[in-house]
């Protein structure tokens, strides 16, 4: 997939979740809504946690099982596990939906390694993250980078081409100053370029990391070699525009995609402020900003309204402004 540049068109796209029931109608629903409003690279839509719909294959092959609210898993029985393949009903029967469209790519939201991690306990859950995978290097950085090297090439082989790793967690684990667990930069960045080489170079590939990014967690990820896109909002935490650095965009050749309109606050965005937000982020990082998109998914809204239909109808104004703005800016830099 060959990527426009600015100067050519600003493209649109979606996180992923959508604040209906979980079903197959609404995801053809959801699709061909995307379509009406004209959403460039449009998700496969995620009505379930994103989180638990990555995790339930492991409970399948019965590598990792249910004790009350949690996961939990053996050490040993991880570290001695081939990870297994993956065939997930809501990626494929989407991919079928999505084929009828003339979308210019389809974007598949994965969860990523250190969130799948979080979930999966393998000592007192008291004791919160540390009581998971992510404080256990060993299987992370094998058994479950594998694992999700198996869903990546699953979703390429269905057609596609625009693979985002959703990792909300990593702002936990890389702070400031330092990296908790003891992991290493190079370890990160081999992790995730290790991840993103196992599929053919004609994938546009991405990280969505939302919430506050920290200097060093944006200095990793401009590092990752077969990394070609940060997805990060802007909207809720514009602080974030003063920790994006223009010149490791352009040093490591990334693509900026930031999210534009609120995925929290019911207040439909303005057209103007909007535009606003874009045109400053824009003058900021040149034409290294594309592939616009909400902060995150719409999963949030789901308690900010009466009904899921409103939070749903809420979801399509905000996208509908990010296409307008979108297409207008096109307009504007030419």
């Amino acid at each position: 997939m060959k990527l426009e540049t600015l100067s050519d068109k600003v493209i649109t796209s979606h996180i992923g979740s959508f604040p209906l029931e979980y079903s197959l109608e609404n995801i053809e629903r959801i699709i061909h809504d995307l379509a009406k409003i004209g959403i460039d690279i449009p998700p496969y839509p995620q009505l379930r946690d994103f989180i638990e719909v990555y995790v339930q294959p492991l409970e399948k092959a019965k590598l990792v099982y249910r004790e009350g609210k949690h996961y939990r898993a053996n050490t040993d029985t991880l570290l001695e596990s081939k990870p297994p393949q993956v065939s997930i009903v809501d990626i494929e029967y989407a991919r079928n939906i999505l084929a009828k469209y003339r979308f210019k790519s389809w974007r598949a939201p994965i969860t990523g390694v250190f969130t799948i991690a979080s979930k999966i306990y393998i000592d007192d859950p008291s004791r919160s993250i540390w009581a998971t995978v992510v404080n256990c290097k060993e299987i992370l950085l094998s058994f479950l980078k594998e694992y999700v090297v198996n869903i990546v090439k699953y979703a390429y082989s269905l057609g596609y081409r625009f693979i985002v790793l959703d990792e909300p967690i990593l702002t936990n684990i890389v702070g400031a100053r330092r990296i908790l667990f003891n992991y290493t930069v190079d370890e990160l960045i081999e992790l995730y370029d290790s991840i993103f080489k196992s599929i053919p170079r004609d994938t546009l590939t991405g990280i969505h990391v939302c919430g506050r990014i920290p200097p060093k967690l944006h200095e990793i990820l401009c590092q990752i070699p077969s990394l070609k896109v940060l997805s990060h909002e802007f909207k809720g935490t514009p602080e974030n525009i003063n920790t994006i650095r223009r010149d490791l965009l352009e040093k490591y050749d990334k693509i900026l995609s930031p999210g534009i309109v609120s995925s929290k606050n019911p207040v439909i965005e303005s057209y103007n402020e909007t535009m606003k937000l874009l045109t400053l982020l824009v003058e900021r990082f040149g034409n290294r900003v594309n592939i616009v998109t909400p902060d995150c998914g719409f999963a949030a809204l789901r308690a900010t309204t009466r009904s899921l239909e409103d939070a749903y109808r809420l979801s399509l104004e905000k996208l509908k402004v990010i296409v307008n703005v979108a297409r207008s800016f096109k307009t504007k830099s030419s």
